[in-house]
C-alpha cells in the first residue's frame, strides 16, 4: 500500500457527472450488495472513457509504481470509476488483485467528502485491521493480496471517490488481471489496446 499526492483540481472535469449518471447511457452503474446504497460508475462510450483517461494521464498515479510494471511502452489505464455512498454497514473485505506480478494496481482518492470521516480499512500481515483516512489531495495505491473494506459510515452528503485500475501494456498478465480488472464496468481498456464491452462481447 502507497499513499501519493494529487491535485484535486485535475479532477474537477469528473464533477459535473455525479448530476447525470442517472440518466445519461454515457454512464454504467453497478450496485453490489455489500449492506450499503454503493454506486460504481464508469464511462459507457469512448467519449466518455476519453474523458477519464485524460484525468488518469493528468494525475499520473503510475508514476509510484512504474519501476514495478513489466511495460512495452506505457501504463495502461484499464477503468476508471466513481465510487458513491451515503451508508455502509458492515464491511465486505476483498482483493482486487490476485497473483498479477505485480502488473496491476488500484488508486483511490476523495472527489467528494462526506459530512463526517471516511476510511479504509485492510487487514495487516500480522491479522489485525489497519485503517487509512481518505483526505483530499491523497490517494491510496495498491496491487497484489491487499485484503481491504470500505470502513462503515455514514455521510450526508455522500462520500464520492475516484478509482482508477491500471498497470502493464503486456498481454501476457491479462488473463490474472482480467479476474477483477475484465468486470469492472462495462467498458474496460485491455493492456493491448483493445476495448472489451460487455454489451457486445461477453
Amino acid at each position: 500500500m502507497l499513499e501519493v499526492d494529487v491535485d484535486p483540481t485535475l479532477m474537477e472535469p469528473l464533477r459535473p457527472h455525479l448530476d447525470r449518471y442517472r440518466h445519461d447511457p454515457e454512464f454504467n452503474v453497478q450496485c453490489p450488495s455489500w449492506n450499503s446504497d454503493i454506486e460504481w460508475i464508469s464511462p459507457n462510450s469512448l467519449a466518455m472513457f476519453r474523458v477519464y483517461r485524460q484525468v488518469f494521464d493528468a494525475l499520473d498515479p503510475a508514476r509510484a509504481v512504474r519501476p514495478l510494471l513489466d511495460l512495452k511502452h506505457a501504463p495502461r489505464l484499464y477503468s476508471g470509476f466513481l465510487v458513491r455512498r451515503s451508508h455502509y454497514i458492515a464491511p465486505n473485505f476483498h482483493e482486487d488483485w490476485f497473483d498479477t506480478q505485480h502488473q496491476a494496481f488500484t488508486l483511490i482518492t476523495p472527489l467528494q467528502m462526506g459530512d463526517k470521516p471516511a476510511a479504509l480499512i485492510y487487514k495487516k500481515t500480522d491479522g489485525s485491521i489497519g485503517r487509512y483516512a481518505y483526505r483530499t489531495g491523497k490517494a491510496i495505491l495498491f496491487g497484489d493480496k491487499f485484503v481491504h473494506s470500505t470502513a462503515p459510515g455514514s455521510s450526508d452528503p455522500p462520500l464520492v471517490l475516484l478509482s482508477f485500475t491500471f498497470g502493464t501494456d503486456r498481454m501476457r498478465y491479462w488473463s490474472a488481471i482480467a479476474r477483477t480488472g475484465a468486470n469492472q464496468g462495462n467498458l474496460v481498456w485491455r493492456p493491448d489496446g483493445s476495448f472489451l464491452c460487455h454489451d457486445i462481447d461477453d
